[in-house]
Parts: structure tokens; C-alpha cells; sequence
């Protein structure tokens, strides 16, 4: 199963959100082997928030982006070590597995490092070099490293130790033994009665036997013994040689390796693994550890799949678009260019509302649609087109809104006219919203401008906040370089808007609307940034350009 995310714009308008928590639904049960989800990548607006609300329906989550993350490509079936594991058990997993590195816990499931082939080398290799090296012991380790049984317990179920084999006579092995002064060694030996004796009566923390039945083991007195006594089935040599296998891991793990996290960039993390020197790093999603990654898990880059409702610019979709597997584009805006790798299918009609395409991909595939699905469709269609009163409004809408009012049981001018009414006055909503929440930019002839557009049910308290709403435009001017900005504020119930323009003032002046103050023009009549406002601004930049040169 595929993850394919469904997304509109950004600064998305109430189609935008609506057409892909729509679509997703379409989707989802044409195509039920793939699991179809539907995203924003911006804020929802009031009214947008409002009529979800309503209808009782959860609005699509907010995504950031859809870039390739660690997440992506994070082995999460990893198998888990406990610090009290021995060394050999780490050995096998990493051997069967062939995985770089291995995640270390204790017994309450808190992390506590990585052993890795490093550890482990380094480990084997210390020993190798300065004085008499001590290890940890574990004796219940015993029984799963060497071959054998625990003839019994003693009272320290963990000690360090270092090794001492009884093979000498026995005066030199008692000195080689004071030599150690208060280290008291395990004792490797066959079944040598004094040196045996010698370990009980100076304490020592465990003997193991070579070479002894249980029988045999038994004739000797252990009675005031408080260490470990285990009996090995292999030789002494073997039972060295396995002996260090059975250190646990808590001695020999990394606890200080530094770690991804799920949501770190693809090719940061590459890099990152790169310079640590390490085959393979822990990944966590905050504190909580999730998998591992290895540098074959760089080799191939994997790209999220992606579906584009209500636009088909890629500078206007979700941050990482241009990376993703486009597989599908709905739109009902004019088509601009799209680079994909991939050929992807593409529904576009000239209506006034993407909602109103997909309502047709509903009857294509005999799908009916919810009651509250269609609702939200009409929602959307008449938000779209302002009541179906915008010139942007098609036969086709307003039959869809028909079609769909009479299947829902509710009156659309009536439920639009509420819609609108639910809307935030333009006093109350924070200016930078208000301008950048629907927001779209546009370039002509080297001339890049932008236009945001925001629906009110009145124009009665323009006045106190246009100094604030100049404000924001001028500062959304400078963070995205443009030319020029505008707001479309729109009065549904009149069928009025204002337009308030900051920058491209010589194109500002072959605009044919009145001039009501400095930077606001009167424009009856005009409800639609794209059919009529945008026509007019770009035929004012083309005969500026034109002047100029």
C-alpha cells in the first residue's frame, strides 16, 4: 500500500481545503489498495473552520511539506538488546541481520546506546594492550555463551573480574594470584582440589570447572562458598575463549553516538551519517526511538506521492512539490507549467470551482456521494463563486450546486448566505492574515506582483483598519520581493470590493477604477481576482512596460 497525499494550495482558500478532503474521499473508495490522505499546507480560514465545524467533518491536518525525510526511509524493525544481553548475543543478531547497529535498552525499556561492529573491535582490542584487563561478568550469561551448567549461584549475580587459569604448579599460582593484590580473579581450573579450596576461602567471585562431571564436582566442599561455581563442557581453552563473550553490553555499548531524527532533511542526514564516521545512526522522533539508518538507506532517494487540487503551479503547492511524484492535478484555474518526471493525469475545466470537477469524477465512477460530503461541496462551490453570483460561475456550478442542494435536503442560498454570515469581521482578524491568508503571485514582463483576496459581509468598518492592512502589505512586499501587493476585499451581500495597492504606482494609474483616497479604489461589480481584477492589472503593467522602454 501507497501513501499518496492530497493537498490545494497555499494560503488556501475554502476550495482549496474542501476539493482535497473531498477528493480523498472519492479516492479512497476507487482505489481502497492505497491509502489517500488529505492535507493543508496553510491555515484555515473562519469561515472554512466554521463550516467544517458545522457539518461535523474533521478538517484535513496540516502538512509543512512533503520532502524526503529520515522518516522515509528509517528501518523501524529493529531487533532490541538489553544492557544485560552478552556480547555474544549482540555478535549473532548483527551477524543474521546484517544490520550495521543494533539498539541497546534496560529492563525498563529506557534507551541506552548502540553496539555496533566499533564496539565490539574496540572491545576485543583493549585487551590487547596496557595491564591485565578485567571484565564485567553476568552469571547467568554463563550458561548462554558457554557450554555448560551452573552448578549454583552465588551472592553476586554481576561482578568484574580478571581471568586466572589454575594450570601452573600450585605455589606459582597462588603468587601470580597475590599479585593481583585485591582482584580477585575467576579461576578457571580442572578439578584441582587446592586451588579450588584456595578460591573458596579467599573469596573469590566464581570458579568455573573443566573437565568435571556433576558428580565429580560434588565431592569437593563448597559449603562455605559465597561465589559461582559453573561447570563447562568444553575445554579451557574454548571456555577462555567464549568466556569474554558473556561480558553484557552495559560495558561495551556507545551511550554518547549522536542520533538522527524522523524528521530531519534527507540529504542533511546523509551528510550528518557521513561525517560520523558510522555505517548506521539511531533515529528518534523526539525523545522516543524509532529505527536505524544505514548508508544504504541513502543509496535511493524515495519521493512522496503527491495529488494537486485546486492549482497546478508548483510555486504555489506545498513546500517539496517539485520533488514529489505528481500522479494527479484537478483544477479549474488556467494551466502554467508543471515539471514532472512522471507523465500524471490531469482534469481541468473551466468552471468556477474544483469541487464542481470532482463532482462529475463521482458520477464517472457510480460513486454516490455522503450527505456530508455534499454539503461541503456546495460549500465550497459557493464560496468559490460568491453565491453563484461571480463572473467566474458556469451552468455547470450552479446545476451542480442544484443538483447537490436537493440530494443534501437544504437550501443553498440560504446555507451560503449563513456561510457568509459566519465569517470574522475584517476589525477583528489579524491584518497579516487578512492579506496573505488567500494570497497569489503573478508575474508579467519581469514584473512580479501579488494579489490577496478576503470576502466580508460589510465594508462598514474599512476605515479603522485599511492603516493596518497598508501596513501588511508593504511588509509581505519586502519578504517576497515584489513589485507591488494588493487586497481584493470583497462585499458578498453588495457585490462590491475595494482594491488597496502598494508599489506599481505608474501601472496604478491606468487602472480604470475611482479613486477613492491615496492607495484605494472603488471597484463595483467586480467579485473575481481572476476574471476581472487580474486582466486589468496585467494589461496596466504590459502598456507601463511599453511606455518605459
Amino acid at each position: 500500500m501507497s501513501t499518496i497525499y492530497i493537498t490545494g494550495h497555499r494560503n488556501p482558500d475554502f476550495d482549496s481545503i474542501a476539493s482535497a478532503f473531498v477528493y480523498a474521499h472519492l479516492k479512497s473508495r476507487v482505489d481502497p489498495e492505497n491509502e489517500y490522505i488529505a492535507v493543508r499546507c496553510g491555515n484555515l480560514n473562519a469561515q472554512t473552520r466554521t463550516t467544517f465545524e458545522k457539518i461535523k467533518l474533521k478538517a484535513p491536518r496540516y502538512l509543512k511539506d512533503v520532502k524526503t525525510v529520515v522518516a522515509d526511509v528509517v528501518n523501524r524493525e529493529v531487533p532490541r538488546l538489553e544492557v544485560s544481553d552478552p556480547l555474544q548475543t549482540a555478535i549473532g543478531l548483527l551477524d543474521d541481520t546484517g544490520l550495521s547497529l543494533l539498539p541497546v535498552f534496560d529492563k525498563n525499556s529506557n534507551y541506552r546506546g548502540i553496539i555496533s561492529s566499533a564496539e565490539i573491535s574496540h572491545f576485543l582490542m583493549r585487551e590487547t594492550f596496557g595491564a591485565r584487563p578485567t571484565y564485567r561478568f553476568r552469571t547467568e550469561n554463563l550458561s548462554k555463551v558457554v557450554p555448560g551448567r551452573m552448578l549454583f549461584s552465588g551472592e553476586s549475580p554481576e561482578f568484574t573480574a580478571p581471568i586466572m587459569i589454575g594450570a601452573m604448579p600450585y605455589e606459582r599460582s597462588v603468587e601470580r594470584i597475590a599479585a593481583l593484590e585485591t582482584n580477585r580473579p575467576l579461576l578457571i581450573v580442572g578439578l584441582r582440589r587446592d586451588l579450588v579450596e584456595y578460591a573458596i576461602t579467599h573469596d573469590f567471585p566464581a570458579v568455573i570447572l573443566t573437565g568435571a562431571t556433576t558428580k565429580e564436582a560434588a565431592e569437593l566442599d563448597f559449603s562455605l562458598y559465597k561465589g559461582s561455581v559453573y561447570l563447562s563442557d568444553v575445554d579451557t581453552a574454548e571456555t577462555i575463549r567464549l568466556l569474554r563473550f558473556s561480558t553484557p553490553l552495559e560495558g561495551i555499548l556507545e551511550t554518547e553516538a549522536e542520533h538522527l531524527d524522523v524528521g530531519d532533511d534527507f540529504n542533511q542526514a546523509k551528510k550528518a551519517l557521513s561525517a560520523s564516521g558510522r555505517r548506521g545512526l539511531p533515529v528518534f522522533d523526539e525523545e522516543q526511538f524509532i529505527g536505524i539508518v544505514s548508508r544504504g538507506s541513502f543509496l535511493d532517494r524515495p519521493r512522496k506521492n503527491l495529488i494537486l487540487v485546486d492549482h497546478n503551479e508548483l510555486d504555489q503547492s506545498i513546500s517539496g512539490a517539485r520533488d514529489a511524484n505528481i500522479l494527479e492535478i484537478i483544477d479549474h484555474h488556467r494551466v502554467g507549467s508543471v515539471m514532472s518526471r512522471e507523465a500524471f493525469s490531469l482534469y481541468t475545466r473551466p468552471v468556477g470551482c474544483t469541487c464542481t470537477i470532482i463532482r462529475q469524477l463521482y458520477r464517472q465512477h457510480g460513486i454516490a456521494i455522503p450527505t456530508e460530503i455534499a454539503k461541503l461541496m456546495i460549500s465550497a462551490i459557493l464560496s468559490d463563486t460568491v453565491l453563484l453570483k461571480s463572473p467566474t460561475t458556469t451552468e455547470e456550478d450552479r446545476q451542480t450546486v442544484e443538483g447537490l442542494s436537493r440530494h443534501a435536503g437544504i437550501d443553498w442560498l440560504e446555507w451560503g448566505q449563513e456561510m457568509f454570515d459566519s465569517g470574522a469581521r475584517l476589525a477583528d482578524i489579524n491584518p497579516d492574515l487578512v492579506v496573505s491568508g488567500d494570497f497569489k503571485t503573478y508575474e508579467s514582463r519581469d514584473v512580479r506582483f501579488g494579489i490577496g483576496q478576503v470576502e466580508v459581509q460589510t465594508l462598514g468598518d474599512l476605515d479603522e483598519v485599511i492603516p493596518r492592512l497598508n501596513s501588511s502589505l508593504l511588509k509581505i512586499k519586502e519578504n517576497k520581493a515584489l513589485d507591488g501587493t494588493m487586497l481584493l476585499i470583497t462585499d458578498v451581500m453588495k457585490d462590491d470590493s475595494i482594491l488597496l495597492l502598494r508599489g506599481l504606482e505608474d501601472a496604478a494609474d491606468s487602472l480604470p477604477y475611482e479613486l477613492s483616497e491615496e492607495g484605494v479604489w472603488n471597484l463595483p461589480g467586480i467579485l473575481s481576482r481572476k476574471k476581472q481584477l487580474l486582466p486589468e492589472i496585467l494589461r496596466a503593467v504590459d502598456e507601463t512596460r511599453s511606455k518605459n522602454r
